[in-house]
C-alpha cells in the first residue's frame, strides 16, 4: 500500500464516527499534492446539502484528532 493511501485510510477510519454522529456521507478522502504541497481533502454530504458551517464542524473536529 502507498503511503498517500495509507494516510487516506487512517483519516477515513478518524471520519466515520464523526459522520455517523452527524449524519453525514464520506464521500472521498483525497491526499494530493499540487502545486509541490500536499492536501488533504475530504468530501461530505448530507440529506439536504452541506453549508460552510458543516464544512467547519467536520474540519475541526477532524484537525483535533489529526493533531492528537
Amino acid at each position: 500500500m502507498a503511503r498517500r493511501d495509507e494516510y487516506e485510510s487512517r483519516v477515513e477510519k478518524f471520519l466515520i464516527p464523526i459522520m455517523e454522529e452527524n449524519n453525514f456521507e464520506l464521500v472521498d478522502v483525497e491526499y494530493v499534492k499540487e502545486a509541490g504541497t500536499w492536501y488533504l481533502r475530504v468530501l461530505i454530504d448530507k440529506e439536504g446539502g452541506v453549508d460552510i458551517l458543516d464544512c467547519e464542524n467536520i474540519s475541526r473536529a477532524l484537525s483535533d484528532l489529526l493533531d492528537e
